[in-house]
């Protein structure tokens, strides 16, 4: 760590806990409510009762040591962040309940006397067992995990062999303490992280109301920054996790198992007197801990509701206060004043009485002839001019560019001097023939700035057609002989 991040930690909640004066009192009676027994939202009067009883024995023991009251204490620790207090909804009094600085603290601390017994075993099997599940579930290869299962079935085939020859492995007491309490720690420490995601829910809830209280926008933004960064939790690795355990305390069946394999382990004569009986309530304990975040998500999201419609109904308050100012002005200028404005047409809306509409309308049958016509025998139908139609040869345009680009000395030739030598037969038709000219000998060039006017003969009627186009010029390109076939050379 560097200097700076311990210096900025020294002022949190957990630390300067363990600095206070009364961090004995702080951790042995907090840490005696709200860890080891693992209790959530304990009433006022409870809590102070308890603690002044506490009190009571501690001055007997040293008169003078703690003179002030629990309700004091109660507040001076609320105050440090130790506690937290509240209001549950649809109750009066108030509630108390551990932080994550407490809960860490308490948990440092009890961590640091000597251990009789330290186990290794338990956790290094964990971490080869975490390793080996990560390693087989990111494995893409079909073989490899084909590989991977038919060598833990050949295990498990070599275990049947041994107990059916009478050979059983039994783990030594030493062994099952090891694995006992490593099950014991994860699931304290299980309890400690409820209380820090709902702590972030509430963090969350803070930061929203401050940005609504300060907020100058529409309401429609903030619920977007809100729905956005709960959906940033509950897509987090935390919120993710939480909810997979969750839905897992959920099943019946898994929590059916877990409390027989709990009653079962605790039941072992290899760990008679080295058991706890807490631990047989920790499933209990998980479900309450799980619904108590869920019902935190749920109260804040009720919370922020109410909190936006009171900004909402101010808001409109308000506007109203601004309409009934420009009426009161209105009134005041009186009817001779030349007030800006615009005429609407107001909307009308149809209105037709039930008993006016018809119950039925009869549906018209039209009757259809389906015998074939059939032509009259002494005529033949014409049907030239269905297959009458225009067709320009793009080749033969394509030759007369050539041509004329020939015959140009520098190579180039416009689409006017074309028409000109090669006048138009086929009308507008013809002339679009020559935009659509793909040649490999030729370059076309449009410059829509100019301009030119093409006078050329109407197809099947008198007289002449008019036709104003860009100015086109064709370019022989490099390497293209004169009539644009390849060169034998």
């Amino acid at each position: 760590m560097q200097f700076d991040q311990v210096t900025a930690l020294a002022s949190h909640p957990a630390w300067v806990l363990l600095r206070a004066d009364n961090a004995a009192l702080v951790l042995s009676f907090c840490g005696t409510v709200f860890v080891e027994e693992n209790a959530r939202g304990v009433p006022e009067s409870v809590l102070e009762s308890r603690l002044d009883d506490q009190l009571y024995l501690l001055n007997e023991r040293e008169p003078g040591s703690f003179p002030r009251s629990a309700a004091a204490y109660l507040a001076e620790w609320t105050k440090s962040g130790w506690l937290r207090k509240y209001y549950p909804p649809g109750e009066d009094e108030a509630h108390f309940d551990a932080t994550t600085a407490l809960e860490k603290a308490v948990a440092w601390v009890r961590d640091l006397p000597a251990r009789s017994f330290i186990g290794t075993e338990s956790r290094l099997n964990t971490v080869v067992t975490l390793l080996r599940q990560m390693a087989f579930g990111a494995q893409t290869d079909p073989q490899a995990r084909i590989d991977e299962l038919r060598r833990e079935r050949d295990a498990l085939d070599a275990q049947i062999a041994r107990l059916l020859t009478g050979e059983v492995d039994l783990l030594s007491p030493l062994a099952l303490l090891d694995r006992y309490q490593q099950v014991e720690s994860t699931a304290v420490e299980l309890l400690r992280d409820f209380r820090e995601v709902e702590a972030n829910l509430r963090e969350l809830d803070r930061r929203l109301r401050r940005q609504v209280a300060t907020a100058e926008g529409g309401k429609g933004e903030q619920l977007a920054t809100f729905l956005l960064e709960r959906d940033e939790i509950a897509q987090s690795d935390q919120g993710q996790s939480f909810q997979a355990f969750f839905d897992y305390l959920l099943s019946p069946r898994r929590q059916q198992e877990l409390r027989e394999l709990l009653q079962q382990v605790t039941q072992l004569p290899q760990l008679e007197g080295r058991t706890d009986r807490r631990l047989l309530k920790i499933p209990f304990a998980w479900l309450e801990a799980a619904e108590n975040t869920q019902d935190t998500v749920r109260q804040l999201t009720e919370q922020l509701r109410r909190f936006l419609a009171d900004r909402s109904r101010a808001e409109d308050q308000r506007a109203l206060a601004l309409v009934r100012s420009v009426q009161r002005h209105v009134t005041a200028l009186g009817d001779t004043a030349d007030l800006p404005g615009m005429e609407l047409e107001m909307p009308q809306a149809g209105i037709a009485l039930p008993m006016e509409r018809r119950l039925y309308m009869p549906v018209e049958r039209v009757e259809l002839d389906t015998a074939p016509v059939q032509p009259p025998d002494d005529t033949e139908a014409d049907l030239t001019e269905l297959f009458a139609g225009i067709h320009v040869d793009t080749e033969e345009l394509a030759d007369h560019v050539l041509d004329a680009v020939a015959a140009s000395p520098n190579g180039q030739a416009a689409l006017a001097t074309v028409v000109d030598d090669h006048p138009l037969t086929l009308g507008l038709a013809e002339l679009l023939g020559y935009f659509r000219i793909q040649h490999p000998a030729l370059d076309v060039s449009v410059d829509p700035e100019r301009t030119d006017v093409l006078v050329y003969p109407r197809v099947g009627t008198p007289g002449h057609a008019r036709a104003k186009v860009p100015h086109v010029t064709f370019v022989r390109t490099e390497g293209g002989t004169a009539a644009g076939k390849a060169d034998p050379r």
